[in-house]
């Protein structure tokens, strides 16, 4: 069966990444919940998207340029005075559920990777008691691997954009280079995902996921291709989907009511 996860708590249904978002989530039939983490100036890990404050919050500036006790007074815009979490209360949201958690690392505002993000939430991770109901994912292969030797957590992903894919040589060239890192699992835009992929991506014995999957179009291909979960903002509409093709029909159209 193919999985579900809902992308940042289910963008498009709720504020990303906010309390509202995760705790709906929870109550859903989702396999994983995906979300983003981002160190403050002082050690904390929080949980946003962006690697600057302006597009979600009520701040400015670079996320890591700022304490905890600064961002914890900050609102998340369109949240109904939430704050942003941290990466330990969304562990609590999750922990009484079966969700698994789906964390990805991200880069700092030049697009460069944080030093020793990964040891950091393999840390959180360990001391939580979850890293073995806990997905690590990253566009940086070496992001990844080192949070897998740190966290041992239930599966490391290599996320990979078309042009990335296309820059190493294929997907040929990606599976290589994710053995050589102890890397079992792809994870590829729907944009670049065909059954060929799929089907190298089995007999190499890798696992493989797609993302960027908002719309019955985007992800209707993930379930006839067989992948084994995509992420969605949409986690209601893949759900139904899922479930039956006329249901997704039906709250698409009551969305847009």
């Amino acid at each position: 069966m193919t999985e579900i996860a809902a992308h940042r708590g289910g963008a498009h249904l709720w504020p990303e990444n906010s309390r509202i978002a995760f705790e709906n989530t929870a109550r859903m039939a989702v396999e994983q919940v995906e979300f983003d983490v981002h160190p403050t100036r002082d050690g904390r890990l929080v949980v946003i998207h962006d690697p600057t404050l302006d597009r979600t919050t009520t701040g400015s500036g670079p996320v890591a340029s700022h304490d905890w006790s600064e961002l914890a007074r900050l609102r998340l815009k369109d949240a109904a005075n939430e704050r942003i979490l941290l990466l330990e209360e969304v562990i609590e949201i999750f922990r009484p559920t079966p969700i698994i958690l789906r964390l990805e690392i991200k880069c700092d505002a030049q697009g460069k990777p944080y030093s020793d993000l990964p040891e950091r939430v393999a840390d959180v991770l360990v001391r939580g008691g979850v890293s073995a109901r806990t997905v690590v994912t990253s566009f940086q292969l070496d992001t990844v691997a080192t949070a897998m030797r740190a966290a041992q957590p239930r599966a490391g992903v290599w996320l990979l954009t078309p042009t990335v894919l296309r820059d190493i040589g294929g997907i040929d060239a990606a599976l290589l280079l994710a053995a050589r890192q102890s890397i079992p699992v792809l994870g590829i835009h729907h944009a670049a995902l065909d059954g060929e992929m799929v089907a190298r991506a089995r007999d190499a014995g890798v696992g493989i996921g797609g993302w960027g999957c908002h719309t019955i179009e985007t992800m209707t291909p993930m379930f006839v291709l067989g992948v084994d979960i995509f992420t969605t903002d949409r986690p209601d509409l893949a759900l139904a989907l899922r479930a039956g093709h006329h249901k997704a029909g039906e709250i698409l159209e009551e969305s847009r009511q």
